[in-house]
């Protein structure tokens, strides 16, 4: 099967220079709301059959009327950005960020080149070595969708980042259809869809998931009348493995168990029918399911994810990757995110950045020019700074401590100022750290204290 190998968008809405290598298993793309982490994802998501139309921005002409602007632009990006003057794209800095090369204007005129109505915003490769030009066709066009030339086949499941809400249902009744995987997977994935473009159907994914579930345990085993089906008592253990793997091990997943109108989870704390589930629980096993099911039509496919950390504790953002990686080995996943814990979580991968840039003056908007957005790598293996430190850079916030937190630290700091560096002092830090309850943040306090001499 086809996997994704890079992605390129250029001078288009938001993006100015985008460039994504995507790794074979693993790659994370975040940023702030609105940098294009979705439009990203549903290029790539795309090709599995699922898509969403471009709105045009509305503008008024100067003699009258009304046109629409599908938000492409022919400036360079230099001229966009003014990079010149801008301090943070001068290649690499000191959280191991990096700017990937951008082709040359000669190479990006020629393989930009646009023909008749169509116009090309980017392209996207494949690990066949094919290269499919990414475009629309239309000028003044009001709604739009994108097409991609020369598409290759590439199998894969969207995930959005809405989770489903379900209320108490039992299972009324049984189909024999669902006991085929294809009627499984046909089954939960159009009540997905339902729900994700507006619609309303009596019954949740999460129900349709129990009432397959409890339609393999019926007829798989069998009895003195009924026939054993091996392959649905396979499918059904084989799910019971993969929330092994799943599932945040403090719960102590044991097995499934089907009393009928429900499926039961029993855990080394207890049992509990699924519905009782919390939302991050729910969120999992539904996720679970349906990779599960499309892997067993499917050698190797790939997986877009938009926001995975909806629902979860900081613990199971930390452990969700990983534990998908594991349970899905022939994968290749997508994933967009807002989390540092889902940014950090998984060594080997690739982790993108998509940043506003340009000269920006002291009231907060640019000097010069709108604001676009570039693709920065993050280099895991020589970032100088930690974690808090990388994201700050990335996303503008101290995205693992408070305000206040950061006030009161810098206080306890400020009091160490000309000290000598020696062990009484650090003992002296450390304590002061203690008393007011920031242990945890000793290593950044003295990394402060240092950098002060």
């Amino acid at each position: 099967m086809t996997a994704f190998r890079s992605i390129s968008l250029r001078n288009w809405r938001q993006f100015a220079a985008v460039s994504i290598d995507f790794h074979p298993r693993l790659t994370v793309i975040t940023g702030s709301n609105g940098a294009g982490k979705s439009t990203i994802l549903n290029i790539c998501s795309q090709h599995f059959g699922y898509s969403r139309p471009y709105l045009s921005t509305p503008r008024r002409r100067k003699g009258g009327g009304v046109t629409y602007d599908p938000g492409h632009y022919s400036k360079t990006v230099d001229m966009i950005l003014d990079l010149d003057d801008d301090e943070d794209f001068d290649g690499d800095d000191d959280y191991g960020l990096y700017y990937p090369k951008v082709q040359d204007d000669d190479q990006v005129e020629e393989s930009f080149a646009n023909s008749g109505d169509f116009t090309q915003v980017g392209y996207i490769t494949y690990d066949n070595d094919v290269m499919g030009e990414i475009g629309f066709n239309g000028r003044e066009i009001q709604s739009y969708g994108l097409q991609i030339n020369n598409q290759q086949s590439v199998v894969g499941v969207p995930i959005g980042s809405h989770r489903s809400i379900s209320n108490y249902q039992p299972v009324q009744g049984l189909s024999l259809q669902l006991v085929t995987i294809a009627h499984a997977y046909n089954a939960f994935w159009s009540e997905q869809v339902n729900r994700l473009n507006g619609g309303h159907s009596p019954y949740s994914p999460l129900y349709r998931m129990k009432e397959t579930l409890i339609a393999m345990a019926a007829f798989g085993e069998g009895n003195s009348h009924l026939e054993k089906n091996a392959e649905l008592v396979s499918v059904f253990n084989g799910f019971t493995e993969i929330l092994r793997k799943v599932l945040p091990r403090d719960i102590g997943f044991q097995k499934i168990v089907v009393r009928i109108p429900d499926i039961i989870l029993k855990t080394r704390s207890g049992e509990f029918i699924v519905d009782a589930s919390s939302g991050g629980i729910t969120a999992i096993i539904e996720i679970a399911w349906q990779l599960y099911l499309f892997s067993l039509s499917n050698d190797t496919f790939a997986v877009t994810m938009d926001e995975p950390e909806n629902h979860l504790h900081p613990s199971m953002q930390r452990s969700i990757l990983a534990s998908l990686l594991d349970a899905f080995p022939q994968a290749q996943f997508i994933v967009a995110t807002h989390s540092p814990f889902i940014v950090s979580a998984v060594e080997d991968s690739a982790v993108y950045a998509l940043r506003y840039a340009g000269s920006v003056g002291k009231s907060g908007f640019p000097r010069r020019g709108p604001r676009k957005v570039r693709s920065l790598v993050l280099d895991q293996t020589k970032k100088a700074g930690n974690a808090s430190e990388i994201l700050r850079e990335v996303l503008g916030v101290a995205v693992t401590m408070p305000d206040w937190a950061t006030k009161r630290l810098e206080t306890i700091v400020a009091d160490f100022e000309g000290a000598a560096i020696n062990a009484k002092t650090l003992k002296s830090l450390r304590a002061r750290l203690s008393a007011a309850g920031f242990a945890e943040y000793y290593p950044e306090a003295l990394a402060k204290v240092v950098g002060e001499k």
